[in-house]
């Protein structure tokens, strides 16, 4: 009996050729399937949700209306049990409103009115809309008075439209 040492190495070649892909592992086909990403659903936060919030800077009634601040969530944002924004979270608000006491012998009021607008989820923006957070204070005979909200000081705003965010 002859053995042809040619034919049984290319033998043995081909038969290692068609076996590598399954010690291989998956080919690129599957992985690229494996690594599109999932498609992200839709959760809502309802209206009327409560949102507590820590004022990055001082807001005054010396402000004018349209000044923006910034603030952060001060307690993760729930929809139902699922968390849709974490404490921490970066939102934006504006003052709505400013006036400053005036002088005079009479009373007079400072009011100051806050708005979110927008909150930053997983480095996207989505615009909110809150009911408005106030403050007013008086002033009596030749005083002049403000209302100051410090740094760091704790807000509560509600939503006043519902929050839809892909998760």
């Amino acid at each position: 009996m002859v053995f042809r040492f040619g034919s049984i190495l290319r033998n043995v070649a081909l038969l290692g050729a068609l076996c590598l892909p399954m010690i291989a592992g998956p080919s690129s086909a599957d992985e690229a399937a494996k690594e599109q990403p999932k498609e992200k659903k839709a959760v809502t936060v309802p209206a009327g949700t409560a949102m507590m919030v820590k004022t990055g800077s001082e807001v005054s009634s010396k402000d004018k209306a349209g000044r923006k601040f910034s603030a952060t969530l001060e307690a993760n944002l729930l929809a139902g049990d699922e968390v849709i924004a974490k404490a921490g979270t970066q939102v934006y608000g504006v003052v709505v409103k400013s006036v400053q006491a005036g002088r005079g012998i009479v009373a007079s009021h400072a009011n100051l009115v806050l708005g979110l607008t927008d909150i930053n989820i997983e480095g996207t923006m989505y615009p909110i809309q809150t009911g408005s957070f106030s403050e007013e204070s008086t002033g009596v005979i030749l005083q002049r008075k403000s209302v100051v909200i410090p740094a760091g000081s704790l807000l509560e705003f509600r939503l006043a439209q519902p929050l839809t965010v892909k998760k």
